[in-house]
């Protein structure tokens, strides 16, 4: 069975294990290659990283592009208009077109 993960700061993450996801603690860029490769080893198909370590794996996320799954998406820091941009991204590419932003 497919999981969905959190990768990211304790602090950060700890909420989400109520929604049921499993959750992957990481601070650095180490720690945060060693989770997305334990997330994956975990057969985890949806894969949400803070803004904050998705910056510092982006090269190791960028290999896992070219494949189905697992789907890495970002969690969008409220300070960065960058993080919006790649939400943007990956909901056109998952569904087909823009159904969050609209165009704007």
């Amino acid at each position: 069975m497919y999981k969905i993960g959190v990768i990211g700061p304790r602090e950060s993450i700890l909420c989400y294990i109520s929604a049921g996801f499993q959750i992957y603690e990481a601070y650095d860029s180490e720690s945060g290659a060693a989770a997305l490769r334990q997330a994956i080893n975990d057969n985890t198909a949806i894969i949400f990283i803070t803004s904050e370590i998705y910056e510092l794996i982006l090269e190791s996320i960028e290999k896992l592009s070219r494949e189905m799954l697992p789907a890495v998406i970002t969690l969008p820091s409220p300070h960065s208009s960058k993080d919006s941009s790649r939400l943007k991204k990956a909901v056109e590419r998952a569904v087909g077109t823009d159904i969050i932003f609209k165009g704007n």
